[in-house]
């Protein structure tokens, strides 16, 4: 779970200032962004709308998270919310095998879980997963085949991971003829086992004109094949860290190449959410970081503690690694509109906190973990906590695209 040793230079840099200017935060536009549209009240699904929700990390940490009923159990406060919509996709942060596979060597930061742990996910109603990501690769190539084919056997779209093209675009949402695309990268691997990344069989884009032209051509082309709406989702940044500059780039880079939405993650922690004003006029969400769905991080943490500042890589009491991101996306279409043609986007994001029962109980070795929607009353306590932490993504907690606290979508 390392951060990758890249960093940005060159002219990478420049299109970062470039890009910069043309971009600002959800609840504070620039100048350069045209007035936000007035928000709309959150209902249920109409029938001309495709509704898409993107999660974070799934991890399956050993020995709490590993038994794939435990991640079942965990996803299940959720379930309610991935019923209402047509499609729920979260980052699948593991290779598929036996976790005894793993080489010595690696058992420190490496993840492996058995092919029923996916069949959980998709059982909690996960329909898709980004397989892109540093841990890909865990088990080496085989661990990457059995991720490819435990999804081809339960029906879940494994994005950004194909045995032949692992950028071609994938339909995760498709109704009344219209369609809705994700394609997915990540920007490294950790590759205990050599050979996984130079399979061709996972995306990979790095930080130079190479990985924004794959980046390009990927969104180009699920445009060209009929997709009428495209999500963008990237995996990394630096752990437990504000989203760094180079994945930044490339995600604003997505936006303005003609995606609709784009969703990092990777560090472990959500970053705020900004909206990219596109040269053509059109409005982006760009969701910095989602941080993690279920995991086994902060699990020491409680509301009476204050957030960690100094040490954030203090795992077990790291706060932020129990409070996530899940983008919330609906598109819809008039009648007069042709397969093709882009759909009307309302967006807003749900927080998730991760309950768990080994803050309190240290003696528990399989404490209860529960990942749930974060509710701004009743947890109040632990909102006001997190806010005593400056240097923290205070910001989602004011932006009027959290759903929970006004009951409203931005367009």
């Amino acid at each position: 779970m390392r951060p990758p040793a890249s960093r940005v230079a060159g002219a990478t840099a420049i299109l970062l200032v470039a890009l910069s200017a043309a971009a600002c935060r959800s609840r504070e536009p620039t100048v350069a962004a045209a007035p936000s549209a007035p928000l709309s009240p959150t209902s249920a699904v109409p029938d001309a709308a495709l509704r898409v929700l993107v999660g974070g990390d799934v991890l399956p940490h050993r020995p709490r998270l590993l038994p794939p009923s435990r991640i079942s159990e965990a996803l299940a406060p959720l379930r309610p919310l991935f019923a209402e919509a047509n499609a729920t996709i979260a980052n699948y942060e593991t290779a598929t095998g036996d976790p005894d596979d793993l080489t010595d060597a690696s058992k420190r930061i490496a993840l492996a879980a058995p092919a029923a742990w996916m069949e959980q996910l998709a059982r909690a109603g996960v329909t898709a997963i980004t397989a892109a990501n540093n841990h890909a690769c865990d088990l080496g190539e085989a661990g990457l085949d059995a991720t490819i084919a435990a999804s081809d056997g339960l029906g879940v779209q494994a994005i950004g991971v194909d045995p032949r093209d692992p950028w071609r675009p994938r339909v995760v949402a498709e109704k009344d003829g219209h369609r809705v695309c994700a394609v997915a990268w990540s920007t490294f691997v950790n590759e205990p086992i050599a050979g996984c990344a130079a399979s061709g069989k996972i995306a990979l884009a790095d930080f130079k004109k190479r990985g924004l032209a794959q980046i390009d051509h990927a969104i180009a082309r699920a445009r060209a094949s009929g997709c009428d709406a495209v999500i963008a989702i990237l995996h990394g940044g630096d752990e437990y860290e504000a989203q760094a500059a180079g994945p930044l780039i490339q995600a604003r880079h997505a936006a303005i190449a003609g995606a609709d939405a784009v969703v990092l993650h990777h560090p472990h922690v959500p970053s705020p959410v900004e909206v990219v004003v596109t040269p053509d006029g059109r409005r982006v969400p760009v969701f910095e970081s989602v941080g993690n769905l279920v995991s086994n991080q902060g699990e020491s943490w409680k509301p009476t503690y204050l957030p960690v500042r100094k040490n954030r890589h203090s795992i077990s009491l790291n706060a932020w690694t129990r409070l996530g991101v899940i983008a919330d996306l609906r598109w819809r279409w008039d009648h007069a509109s042709k397969p093709g043609d882009r759909g009307a986007l309302e967006w807003g994001y749900h927080l998730i906190w991760v309950d768990n029962e080994h803050a309190f109980h240290h003696d528990l070795k399989m404490p209860r973990i529960d990942a749930r929607i974060f509710d701004p009353v009743a947890d109040h306590a632990i909102q006001a906590k997190l806010s005593t932490d400056s240097g923290g993504p205070l910001a989602l907690f004011d932006d009027p695209c959290w759903m929970e606290s006004t009951g409203k979508r931005c367009r």
